[in-house]
């Protein structure tokens, strides 16, 4: 048997539930589409100021090209002011490092790269951030701390460029043996740059005996 015995009472029973639930159907519906509407702006936000960010990192890449290392922390900061939150305001501190450290300005190259370092923790860029923040610590002779970053690099696609650099630092510390297995590990990994490394290798005192 129905639950109702009548259409009268099925009509009834709607009407009551309408007057009881449809404001909340109603809301519900609203939140989702504007949900649907929010989400499609902020995409098109998105894209719009990736968009922006791009064609202004061109003109980063045209000054670094350039030679013109003013320009470029210029545009970059301008960058990074206007598009933080972009891959293209990593790629920019990138740059920046790179025309300070060409200046010997290691303080500032370490700065951009800190703050590049926030901003990648976790993707796929941290590496290429922390294995220059390492090299810029050794030149520096803040060892402890490019030990720190080296050991921040856990990536199996940057066996190579850590353990160069820990040969590097190894032997900044005089450390030649530290140095000696650390480049025989990358030499062992393999990759384009095996062969300078193995070079580095060649140029090292022959290991004292046991």
């Amino acid at each position: 048997m129905d639950d109702f015995a009548t259409d009268e009472q099925r009509v009834e029973a709607m009407q009551d539930w309408w007057r009881r639930n449809g404001m909340a159907a109603i809301a519900a519906v609203l939140l989702a589409l504007a949900g649907i509407v929010g989400w499609q702006w902020w995409q098109r936000q998105q894209a719009a100021e990736a968009a922006q960010a791009s064609l202004q990192f061109d003109t980063v890449m045209a000054a670094l090209a350039a030679g013109d290392g003013e320009q470029v922390r210029s545009r970059g900061q301008a960058l990074i002011s206007a598009h933080s939150d972009t891959f293209y305001a990593t790629l920019a501190a990138l740059a920046i490092a790179k025309v300070a450290v060409d200046a010997n300005d290691l303080p500032a190259a370490l700065s951009s790269l800190d703050w590049a370092a926030t901003r990648t923790q976790g993707s796929p860029m941290y590496p290429v951030v922390a294995l220059r923040a390492a090299r810029v610590l050794i030149a520096a002779k803040r060892y402890d701390e490019a030990a720190k970053r080296l050991d921040s690099v856990t990536s199996a696609a940057f066996t190579v460029e850590r353990e160069d650099l820990r040969g590097n630092l190894a032997l900044a510390r005089g450390d030649v043996e530290g140095a000696r297995a650390a480049w025989v590990a990358a030499v062992a990994a393999g990759g384009p740059s095996a062969g300078l490394i193995q070079m580095k290798l060649d140029n090292l005192p022959p290991a004292q005996e046991k």
